[in-house]
């Protein structure tokens, strides 16, 4: 990316960084002419998804990049981001430091995936009041909390072992089983870092990602912290 591209994303796609570093919004969301939206945030929340999905609609073409830096969030607003990178005939998700959680969750439905040298993914098993679900239904005594935690397991491991299969046409079934075990967090905490050279392994198709994007993610953070 040269800097009239980076300059050009920094002042256009301003609108989609998150509150905590932009303390708020001073314009709505803009198309760019580069086909790269910024997911900058600590936090996808429904706003973030509102904004993403309306620079998608205005992009009016079949090709998309989104440079992801955040920890998650809200599990229907990655999923919408998630649902609408599918419709593109090629999509990139160029990830220069973290994309965790919800994060990785709209990564892996990218056609493309670029990760910096130091960057990771991670589980993208829910979390409900900051204990895995998982957890919560085995241990909480609550009825409603465990039918809560069992319905968001349900829904994310669909959606994950559909998402594997779709990136991982032509892998046989475990394969998929040990793609689908490594980003359901089956032996690992759910914040575990997952390198770029285990995704390869994995048969995801990821590329090391140019240190311009990582300057890019600088640029927001230390323009708007």
């Amino acid at each position: 990316m040269n800097r009239t591209t980076l300059a050009a994303v920094l002042l256009t796609g301003s609108a989609l960084v998150g509150a905590n570093y932009l303390i708020r919004r001073r314009t709505r969301p803009q198309a760019l002419p580069s086909k790269i939206i910024p997911i900058i945030t600590p936090v996808i929340d429904m706003g973030i998804a509102e904004d993403v999905l309306e620079a998608m609609a205005q992009l009016g073409g079949d090709e998309v990049t989104v440079v992801l830096h955040t920890s998650g969030g809200c599990v229907a607003s990655c999923v919408l981001i998630a649902n609408a990178l599918r419709e593109f005939r090629a999509s990139t998700a160029i990830i220069p430091y973290m994309a965790m959680s919800g994060g990785t969750l709209i990564a892996l439905n990218a056609d493309r995936i670029e990760m910096g040298a130091s960057a990771s993914l991670s589980a993208v098993d829910p979390v409900i009041g900051g204990i895995r679900a998982r957890h919560l239904k085995a241990d909480d005594k609550d009825p409603s909390l465990q039918a809560l935690a069992r319905e968001y397991e349900k829904a994310i491991g669909t959606y994950l072992k559909d998402t594997i299969k779709a990136r991982l046409a032509h892998a046989d079934e475990q394969t998929i089983g040990r793609a689908f075990d490594v980003f359901i967090g089956e032996h690992a905490p759910h914040e575990w870092p997952i390198r770029r050279p285990e995704v390869a392994a994995l048969g995801f198709p990821v590329d090391p990602a140019k240190r311009s994007w990582g300057m890019m993610v600088d640029a927001y953070r230390k323009r708007w912290w």
